[in-house]
């Protein structure tokens, strides 16, 4: 289980052993510890989060998808507009429910990830399925890559270069040719306008 809130995560935990039918086996507060606690009790299925600090939702699920045994990963998120499902489906999300579901839904959803199935919960999946071909969506934010993204996220939540470089696993001069893209395709001038963007579009909180 992966989210910033402690109460969100012993929340599940607790539902979830009453179940009787699931072993929770970590948990985990930000993308870069559900790496590391994967690596040590790998799991079947991540309940992730996409809003967590340092290493968002969507690099981590990407970064999931890639490894030799990986999870199958199901969102629970606040976040459940058409750019956030689609993103966390790109990047191989395999289920995404909203944190308003019931404890049937998340049931629901867990068990179609476990017979290797995918679940979208009918709340999120109208616009997603109704979108035309090519379309983003109306964020502004959509014209970003899911990197692009991730690089806006985190110096918008006022991470220095070198840190964003260390968590992305990327050098500081590869961040500052990402900022520079993300301003110009945003048309944005200045740091400023660029946290006001992000805080409008829900990238940050």
């Amino acid at each position: 289980i992966a989210d910033d809130h402690v109460v969100i995560r012993q929340g599940l935990r607790a539902l979830l052993s009453k179940q009787g039918e699931w072993e929770v086996v970590g948990e985990a507060s930000d993308g870069l510890a559900v790496l590391a606690e994967i690596e040590k009790f790998p799991p079947d299925i991540v309940i992730l989060d996409l809003a967590m600090p340092g290493l968002g939702g969507v690099e981590t699920i990407a970064r999931l998808t890639k490894m030799q045994h990986s999870p199958a990963v199901l969102v629970l998120s606040a976040r459940d507009d058409e750019n956030s499902v689609s993103s966390a489906l790109r990047a191989g999300a395999r289920g995404f429910i909203p944190k308003s579901s019931s404890m049937e839904e998340l049931q629901f959803a867990l068990e179609a990830l476990r017979r290797g199935q995918t679940y979208i919960s009918p709340s999120v999946c109208a616009g997603v399925l109704n979108r035309g071909p090519g379309e983003e969506g109306a964020s502004p934010i959509a014209i970003l890559s899911n990197r692009e993204r991730e690089v806006m996220k985190l110096l918008c939540e006022g991470q220095p270069n070198r840190d964003v470089a260390r968590l992305l696993h990327i050098s500081p001069r590869t961040v500052d040719t990402h900022r520079t893209n993300i301003m110009r395709k945003l048309g944005v001038k200045s740091n400023a306008e660029l946290v006001q963007l992000a805080l409008r579009t829900g990238l940050i909180e």
